[in-house]
């Protein structure tokens, strides 16, 4: 329906007293802007329109249909979040931050690129290490933008199937096209391995071919994300196809005292503690940093607070080495241990 008459449906209800016709032509408004990808505008709309209530996955899922499935399993392919995570919360190198500031900015400013026949960097890929933040960074950027995560699950989306996981890869871009997200593939390399690689069979080579093409032709007006903890196994082409890369690596012994500030900062502790704290921790990734920050938080507050010694971090670190030879151990192997971004 033209605005205009959007306009004018909703003053006849309104004029009529008529809710339901007021409400129908609101939620058609609220429906339009989304599709313009004015996300934030649409979800403060429909907050008003539902007396303050936030709107939740439920809602845009309800809004855009349901979640694609797959055939086979029936199993969905992907899952709708909403990040609480921001750029505040995270700890990134200069370059990095610089990089992703530039990414907001252009999305943010999606129409004015456009009039001057040009488009934000709106492909990423996030490479590096398990447990160095790629998963989280690409939450905070669902935060900052006021987007829904749209998580594809790649434990769906691959199917013993002949054809079947390049179906679901075409489901899920075609779900996406409908609305504006920040859409994660995370474990990329599931799919995106090289067509060279003489292990994998003709199946797999199809997929990364198809996936070549959605992302080419994909025109939604999302940020699409891939993720990999094995960058080297990734099929050359699809390096091509990315606006921006971004490397992600164990944090530093400067960012590690970034985090440990970060995530300790309701707790007193001296400069010596800190500084001793970052020289044990060093080496670790930032998954690490943050569990061990959680373990020391925890213990610290049910024993009544108070100020944060060396010994604290000590045996915290004793029970992440604890726990990382129990995983070795289960695995039957000295590689090293997988954090989840």
């Amino acid at each position: 329906m033209a605005r205009s008459d959007l306009l004018k449906k909703l003053f006849r209800g309104y004029k009529a007293g008529d809710n339901e016709l007021f409400l129908e032509a609101a939620r058609e408004i609220v429906e339009e802007e989304r599709k313009k990808a004015h996300v934030v505008l649409a979800n403060d709309l429909t907050r008003i329109l539902d007396n303050g209530r936030p709107v939740t996955a439920v809602d845009m899922a309800r809004a855009l249909g349901p979640l694609p499935r797959d055939s086979d399993r029936g199993g969905e392919l992907a899952e709708i979040l909403y990040p609480d995570r921001f750029l505040a919360d995270l700890v990134l190198s200069e370059d990095q931050r610089t990089t992703i500031e530039e990414i907001l900015r252009e999305f943010r400013q999606w129409e004015v690129l456009e009039a001057n026949g040009l488009r934000p960097r709106h492909k990423l890929l996030f490479c590096g290490p398990p447990g160095c933040g790629k998963t989280v960074t690409a939450e905070a950027l669902a935060g900052e933008l006021g987007l829904p995560l749209l998580y594809v699950r790649f434990d769906a989306v691959v199917s013993s199937l002949l054809g079947e996981t390049a179906n679901n890869l075409r489901k899920v871009f075609d779900y996406a096209s409908r609305g504006s997200w920040v859409v994660l593939f995370d474990e990329f390399d599931a799919i995106g391995r090289s067509r060279d690689d003489a292990t994998e069979h003709g199946e797999l080579k199809r997929v990364v071919n198809t996936f070549l093409q959605l992302l080419d032709r994909y025109r939604g007006q999302s940020l699409v994300i891939a993720a990999t903890n094995f960058e080297r196994a990734l099929d050359p082409a699809l390096w091509r196809r990315f606006d921006e890369i971004i490397r992600f690596e164990k944090p530093d012994r400067a960012q590690i005292e970034a985090l440990l500030r970060l995530r300790l900062t309701s707790f007193p502790w001296s400069s010596a503690t800190l500084e001793a704290a970052a020289s044990r921790l060093d080496g670790m990734t930032h998954a690490e940093v943050e569990r061990i920050c959680l373990d020391v938080a925890r213990r610290r507050a049910l024993s009544g607070g108070g100020l944060l010694t060396e010994e604290s971090f000590e045996q915290a670190i004793k029970r992440q080495e604890r726990r990382q030879q129990a995983l070795l151990r289960s695995r039957g192997t000295g590689l090293p241990t997988v954090d989840q971004d």
